[in-house]
């Protein structure tokens, strides 16, 4: 007889191929949900690693193997998500199990457009029910920070009109000691503070929460207002016009992809590889190719990139990108973003080396499997503060136990915060307590890691 699918409610195992950095982070996001998490790979030490970190079972061996996939626990497992290096075991793996164990999930991350198309890689090829792209999830999150201004990581939402803008205290701004309902009277915009980060720890705030010396605060507000929010406390927002690219990398490409003619006619590409700046060039006619060395310390000044608005550093070389968009501030150029692909300590480090904004490519794609796992009704799904705090979009169904009900009357708890609000016809607000949700309206929920289950369950 063959298993039927399992659901999150009677199911809570997740096998994951590869303890790299992707799986890892994926592994401690699920383990804190209270999941049971089974980790594969075929280097001992990774696997030690894991094992001794996290609250987890380890498993030495190649995910290309079903013995090793039998013993990993595949067959009882709700899903299999392949997060290797390799596009080809994710493929052969992810197949495996879905021929061999027809009630799991498969999920894989594949990258190549040999695999993948320019369209992407359509579910259901091979047995593989979700396909995600890290490229893809990287240049889509820099497009989106790039259209908002380059303003302290912006997130977009798929659905919602509505920003997220994180806004950093300095120790002598005059709203310290103010209450958030007191700061929103001062301010006379319409927003909600749906986070805060202070001294390392990040919650979910109330009214009367006092705002402290160097608090980063997560702001729920639409373009309009944030950007007045922005012109009040003298940090200006403007959308960058002039780009320059360093690194003609496949994260450069898919980023470039999708952007209009009109826009790439803006955009400099800066490689020292000869043939890569040819298949530029003959692909993106409209933008400028430099041919050079980014370590040059004449280049900068030679192709006059002080003129430019916005410097992205997109090498595979996460020191060199941090070295550029840092040294990139200092010669004049207005905003600078870097991309870190293997050490995501570096993110961290931004604000203290004068960087807009740093884009892991292991964030972007967990973040995209999480929202995957999480259930069909998330359509955006972000992590904040390393992890500590997400904020969901939900899609309120028949089913929710928030359908119908005015928000005055959901018991949340003190877990979470619902900070927007669209309803079916594309209209955006910030909700008060008398706004009723309805079946098909979307809500932006910043929650707690703690309390994800319970913020879960309650919109699902």
């Amino acid at each position: 007889m063959v298993p039927e699918k399992r659901s999150l409610e009677t199911n809570r195992k997740v096998v994951i191929l590869g303890a790299g950095r992707r799986g890892l982070g994926l592994a401690r996001h699920l383990i804190e949900e209270h999941r049971d998490v089974v980790l594969i790979d075929n280097n001992p030490e990774k696997i030690d690693l894991a094992i001794t970190k996290l609250d987890c079972m380890g498993i030495l061996g190649n995910g290309t193997d079903i013995a090793v996939l039998t013993e990993a626990g595949c067959s009882d497992a709700e899903t299999f998500i392949a997060v290797t290096d390799s596009d080809e075991i994710n493929l052969v793996s992810c197949g495996i199990v879905s021929s061999s164990f027809k009630g799991t999930k498969t999920v894989a991350t594949i990258r190549s457009l040999v695999y993948t198309g320019k369209e992407g890689l359509k579910e259901g090829l091979l047995g593989i029910d979700h396909i995600v792209n890290p490229n893809a999830e990287a240049a889509h999150y820099i497009y989106n920070i790039i259209e908002q201004g380059v303003y302290s990581d912006v997130i977009g939402f798929k659905t919602s009109k509505l920003l997220l803008y994180n806004l950093y205290i300095e120790p002598h701004s005059p709203y310290i000691g103010s209450s958030l309902t007191e700061m929103r009277t001062k301010l006379k915009a319409d927003f909600i503070i749906a986070a805060i980060h202070r001294r390392g720890s990040a919650f979910v705030p109330f009214g009367a929460t006092s705002i402290e010396p160097n608090d980063t605060l997560s702001i729920v507000a639409e373009t309009s207002e944030v950007s007045d929010i922005l012109k009040t406390i003298g940090k200006i927002q403007n959308k960058p016009k002039r780009i320059a690219l360093v690194g003609a990398s496949k994260i450069a490409r898919a980023l470039l992809n999708l952007m209009t003619p009109a826009m790439r006619a803006k955009i400099a590409v800066i490689d020292q590889d000869p043939a890569v700046c040819t298949v530029f060039s003959e692909r993106f006619p409209e933008i400028l190719v430099i041919k050079a060395d980014i370590t040059d310390e004449d280049i900068l000044k030679e192709e006059q990139l002080d003129r430019y608005d916005l410097l992205i550093a997109l090498t595979d070389n996460d020191e060199l990108n941090i070295i550029t968009a840092s040294y990139a501030k200092r010669i004049g150029i207005t905003k600078s973003m870097a991309l870190v692909k293997q050490n995501n300590n570096y993110v961290r480090l931004a604000s203290y080396l004068d960087i807009d904004s740093v884009i892991s490519t292991t964030i972007t794609t967990v973040d995209s499997l999480l929202r995957y796992l999480r259930g069909t009704n998330i359509t955006s799904l972000h992590s904040l503060f390393n992890g500590q705090l997400e904020i969901y979009e939900f899609t309120i169904t028949k089913t929710s136990k928030a359908c119908d009900k005015k928000l005055s009357e959901l018991n949340m708890r003190k877990k979470a915060i619902i900070a927007g609000l669209t309803n079916k016809e594309g209209n955006s607000v910030i909700p008060n307590g008398n706004a009723t949700l309805k079946e098909g309206d979307s809500v932006l929920v910043a929650v707690n890691r703690d309390s994800v289950d319970f913020i879960q369950k309650f919109f699902s």
